[in-house]
């Protein structure tokens, strides 16, 4: 029996160092999982860290980003009321334009038509001034034919 109580410790024993062995390595095995997940869990948080930090960074360029949008905006605003305004510009000074071409037309045909009415008249003027000539030479003639015509009766007497 002795034998058996010995045989029985032994096999206790045993299967006792079985067990604390297999849990030794269940337990190492359980440690390597659990410390893998630890450093999974760093470098997880690490990446939300540097995804946070690239998201505040994208935040503030994005507000950079429609700051400038916004003045580029008001530039454009600005450079299409100037636009519009140089345009209304334009387009008046294109009416006085056509307006004094219009009249500058209309005055050198009134001056052309004073130049040949002043030609005709200084024609007409001409005209009068050779007939008054003329006239003034047949009267002036006939005076001499009325002297010569009186002086010759004198002359015979």
């Amino acid at each position: 029996m002795k034998n058996f109580f010995v045989f029985l410790i032994l096999l206790v024993t045993s299967v006792s160092i079985l067990l604390v062995v297999r849990y030794y390595k269940e337990n190492r095995d359980v440690s390597k999982i659990l410390d893998q997940e630890r450093y999974n869990r760093m470098l997880a948080e690490e990446e939300l860290q540097k995804g946070e930090y690239r998201i505040k960074k994208l935040e503030a360029d994005l507000q950079t980003t429609q700051v400038r949008l916004s003045k580029l905006q008001e530039n454009l605003d600005k450079e299409r009321d100037s636009k519009a305004e140089l345009k209304t510009k334009l387009d008046n000074l294109s009416e006085s334009k056509e307006s004094l071409e219009k009249n500058l037309h209309e005055t050198l045909d009134k001056q052309a038509q004073l130049e040949e009415q002043a030609k005709a008249e200084a024609k007409k003027v001409a005209e009068i001034q050779a007939e008054m000539v003329a006239q003034a030479a047949a009267d002036a003639a006939e005076k001499a034919q009325v002297v010569q015509a009186a002086a010759v009766p004198a002359n015979k007497q």
